[in-house]
Formats: structure tokens, sequence, C-alpha cells
């Protein structure tokens, strides 16, 4: 699988040094999505620079320019988006621009004129959906953002750990983007919510887990994390602190997410090669991949998960990178997952 572990909302501008973009590197990540007032052109630059020190990716999320543009509908966009790859591209570290997060429909034919310039200017275009709960009928939302748009890859965020418990659309959204993408033939990301703001919860290192493996689960191949860095609370929104608290001390989420993808998403996503389909039996979710490789998740987040493999012989390791002869009963911990063969 080829895999892009990405996290949003990065150092503000004054944080910003190689330093701090080498800790997100350790952290497994190896895409920045932009924002967090890194906008204008001098403070991205110098955020690409940081990042190629690091050995990251950079997607232009808050570049101004660009955010007016995909707002002005009578001028057409692909010399103006022209300029701005061209003010980024010599840097290494540079993967694409962001035209829009979570437009409405009625925004997509814009979108699209975004995409299409952006990808003639020779970079990779990017916009990230909103959940079913902000749209109308969610099937046809994603399909004529397809249509429209024809976009380089299907992202969208829904954060389903709330203050009152779990928001129970959350499964639904991600197989309704994963089939959109699958039907098109288009990579498929999402976000992970990793802090506690307005409505929800801090998520535990269950939660987090849970996550990422019930994507795996679904073939994405795009995790993203919201947020990094904890967004400043004159934003509004009542965001707690995230995987870098406000004054930049790594909270307990940092080293769960750094274990999380560096112990096990990273290496078993090496496994992971032609995903076809999903199925749910019981309290598991089981991703077909290829002939032989199965991805079995707890569909659980609160609670150990007890499975029975049929006619499976062994399983990954992936502290060694092998597999081993498994017996055929399992417990998966709370959001837990096992690949097996």
């Amino acid at each position: 699988m080829n895999l892009t572990i990405a996290a949003f909302w990065p150092p503000p501008p004054h944080e910003t040094t190689p330093a701090r973009y080498r800790e997100i590197a350790d952290a497994g990540i190896d895409l920045v999505i932009t924002g967090n007032y890194l906008n204008d052109r001098v403070i991205l630059r110098h955020a690409l620079a940081c990042a190629e020190e690091a050995g990251l990716g950079v997607l232009v999320a808050s570049d101004p320019r660009v955010d007016v543009l995909m707002r002005d509908l009578e001028t057409d966009p692909a010399p103006l988006l022209g300029r701005v790859v061209d003010d980024y591209r010599s840097f290494r570290s540079f993967r694409g621009v962001s035209l829009m997060d979570e437009p409405a429909a009625e925004q997509f034919r814009r979108v699209g004129d975004g995409v299409a310039a952006v990808r003639a200017a020779g970079a990779f275009a990017y916009a990230n959906l909103l959940p079913s709960h902000a749209t109308g009928p969610y099937d046809a939302y994603v399909g004529e953002f397809v249509r429209l748009v024809r976009p380089d890859v299907l992202s969208f965020d829904r954060y389903p750990f709330l203050a009152g418990g779990f928001d129970e659309g959350y499964l639904a959204d991600l197989a309704t983007v994963r089939e959109h993408a699958r039907r098109a033939g288009l990579p498929a990301w999402m976000y992970v919510q990793t802090l506690a703001y307005d409505g929800h919860r801090e998520p535990s290192a269950a939660e987090l887990a849970w996550q990422v493996n019930t994507a795996l689960a679904y073939g994405y191949t795009g995790i993203q994390y919201f947020t990094y860095w904890t967004p400043d609370p004159a934003r509004g929104e009542g965001f707690r602190p995230a995987l870098i608290d406000g004054d930049g001390v790594p909270t307990e989420r940092y080293g769960v997410v750094r274990d999380l993808n560096t112990r096990w998403l990273r290496p078993v996503a090496a496994e992971l090669t032609g995903w076809n389909s999903v199925e749910h039996a019981g309290d598991v979710l089981v991703g077909h991949y290829g002939e032989r490789l199965r991805f079995v998740c707890n569909a659980r987040f609160d609670a150990p998960a007890e499975v029975t493999l049929d006619g499976i012989t062994e399983a990954f390791d992936p502290e060694t990178g092998s597999y081993a002869p498994c017996g055929t009963a399992v417990t998966l911990a709370p959001g837990a997952a096992r690949l097996v063969r």
C-alpha cells in the first residue's frame, strides 16, 4: 500500500523550525498539511525548507491567494494557480495545493476548475469533503464531487467521539467515500480525531487505534491527524490539547500516535495490497486484500472481541516484519487489529 500519514495544523510561524519538523517526522508522519497562521508566501516557503530538511512533504493548504481565487467565480484560476505552484515547486518537500476545505455542492464546478489548473501546472490537487450530517444525501454529494471535480484523491472528515457518546453515522460515511473512491479508481483518505473540542471528547489510545484500523479495513490509503498542534483558543470551538499542546509540549497522545504509526501502521501497511472489499462479522470488520490477506479489526473501541479464524494459518508480526503460525482463536483488544493470511 502506498500509504500517506499526514498531520493537519502544524506548528505556528514562531515555532516553524527544523527541530519542530523533525519532531513531526519522529512521530511517523510524512506529510504536513499547512494552517495555523502559515498564511503567506514567505512563511510557507520557510515551512517547506524546514520540512525538506526533516524529510517531510508539505501540502500547501493556507495560501490566501488560493482561498480568494476559489471564491471569485469570474476569474480564470489557471494563471494565478500556476504562479502559486511556481512559488513552491523548487522545494523537494512540495507535494501540492489544497483548493478548498469542505466545499458545498454548488462550489464543485469551481473546485473542479482549480483542480484542473493545479494539475495542468504539474502538481497534486486536493480538496477535503464534508461529512454527511452537513450535506444533503451523502451518496449524491460524493458522487457529484467525483463527476464534476475529477479529483486526484477522495478525502473527508467526520469526528466520531462526541461529548455525549459516539457518532453512529461515522462508519456509513467511511463506507460511502470508500465505495466512490473504488468506482473511480481513486485513493481514499480520512481524518483521525486527536483532541477534544466543542461537542467532542478527547479520544483514548484505543480510540485512536480504532480510527486507524477501521480505515485500513476499508482500504483507505491516507491517514490524516486532526490536529497536530493545538489551535489557538482565540479561534473559538473550544479546542483542547492535541498531539502538541498550545505551549509546544507533546501530550501523551503524541507518544501514542508515534508508536501507532511507527510500530504498527507503517509495517502493516507495507503488506497491504489489492484491497477489494470489507465485511462486518459480529464485532469485527474484515478487510479483504488480494486472495490471501485478511485485515481483522475489532469493530468496538470499548471492549475486546473474541475472533475465530477459519482457514487462517499465519499472522503478521510488525516487530519482525514476518508471518508466523497462529491459532484459530484470537482476542483483539479494543480498537486493535491483526493481519492474517
